[in-house]
């Protein structure tokens, strides 16, 4: 087409006499602007005609009505996992270190010494108690039968009783100092600190270890007010641990009763046993606590919603308007799943018919054609049933 106007063209404006040169060019100009036209018309068709192969092509998709079912109660929320038993282990008395048992991370049971001081003094001073009430225990028997004839007056007697009984007692402190220069364990678990070596000198009180249990370990997590009135001591909880990308059972052990003053959150403890200690302290964790409450939920086939699908990366579903031949992208809000099955919390209700297979074709406003699940075709689903 090209071609055949500058041909047009240039006949038309070959050299021609001054007088009729005006006339050539009208002539040439209109034979110019019909070839151009037709040209037009010609090209505007076919980009119709073209349009219009595409609009009518149908995306084969497979829908499904939305309708209302109940799933059992259930929260989620976020902690820690915390031991359940945790000790700090100190002597009761100053002195100098001489032993030193576990090193962090190795068990120890309840009864086990774990260290000790240096017991030389502690040892003398029993000693010098001990012979001290001794002797005042044998002052308090020899005149004890004098008292009856008259040989001791009755105040004398009760200072020398008053005097054995405190040297006794001054005795068995001096007995316990010596026993409190070996420390020992008064749990059973691991040993999570150790801050003390041989040689150091260590005042009363002063930790020297950190004594874990951790089976089972507590996993403390905050429940938002609206939910915690559900939620009773023993029911059933899932904790996912995404350190060890896996999860465990457990059991709601306390419902805290005081809200936190900053996330308005209740404390809900779970208890899970730990027999192989792969829980330690400190742990994130994410619990789903489930009660045998039920409530409505709108559960649709997790493959017909789109994550990040939509615009800027929303989740959306398709669905079919009112005379089923084209879709609409409907954005959604999720809840929890169960199984194949995904909750749909808004954008969705009952009624409606979201496209659950074919959907990956689709885009807003395409047309589609309805097909039963057994005729869709397997490059739709990618190669499998809905």
């Amino acid at each position: 087409m090209r071609s055949r106007i500058t041909a047009v063209a240039a006949a038309a404006l070959a050299p021609i006499t001054t007088r009729g040169r005006h006339a050539h060019l009208a002539v040439a100009l209109t034979a110019l602007t019909a070839l151009t036209s037709s040209a037009c018309v010609r090209t505007a068709a076919s980009a119709a005609s073209a349009t219009s192969d595409a609009d009518t092509t149908a995306v084969p998709v497979v829908a499904h009505a939305v309708t209302v079912s109940t799933r059992a109660w259930s929260t989620t929320a976020s902690g820690i996992v915390q031991a359940h038993t945790s000790v700090d282990v100190a002597f009761q008395l100053p002195g100098k270190v001489v032993a030193v048992g576990p090193e962090e991370g190795q068990p120890v049971h309840a009864g086990q010494e774990i260290a000790s001081l240096d017991p030389t003094d502690y040892r003398l001073a029993l000693e010098q108690a001990s012979a001290q009430a001794d002797r005042a225990a044998n002052d308090r028997d020899r005149n004890a039968p004098l008292l009856a004839s008259g040989g001791i007056a009755p105040a004398d007697m009760d200072h020398l009783e008053s005097g054995a009984r405190q040297s006794a007692a001054a005795a068995d402190l001096a007995k316990k100092r010596l026993a409190d220069t070996q420390l020992t364990a008064p749990i059973s678990g691991i040993v999570a600190r150790r801050a003390i070596e041989v040689g150091a000198t260590v005042a009363a009180g002063q930790p020297a270890f950190t004594i874990v249990d951790l089976d089972p370990v507590r996993v403390r997590v905050g429940v938002p007010e609206a939910d915690v009135g559900h939620i009773t001591e023993g029911a059933a909880a899932a904790v996912r641990i995404p350190a060890l990308d896996a999860t465990v059972a457990g059991r709601v052990s306390l419902v805290g009763v005081v809200a936190d003053p900053t996330t308005r959150s209740y404390t809900v403890e779970i208890s899970v046993p730990n027999p192989a200690r792969r829980l330690r302290a400190g742990m994130v964790a994410e619990a789903t606590i489930q009660t045998r409450e039920t409530t409505p939920a709108v559960m649709v086939p997790a493959a017909a919603v789109l994550h990040g699908g939509g615009v800027n990366g929303t989740t959306i579903v398709y669905l079919l308007d009112r005379d089923a031949a084209r879709v609409h992208a409907r954005r959604v809000a999720t809840g929890v799943a169960r199984g194949d099955s995904l909750e749909i919390t808004s954008g969705v209700a009952a009624g409606d018919r979201i496209v659950v297979a074919g959907q990956q074709r689709l885009r807003d406003g395409v047309r589609v054609q309805l097909l039963d699940a057994a005729t869709l075709p397997s490059e739709t689903t990618g190669g499998t049933k809905p």
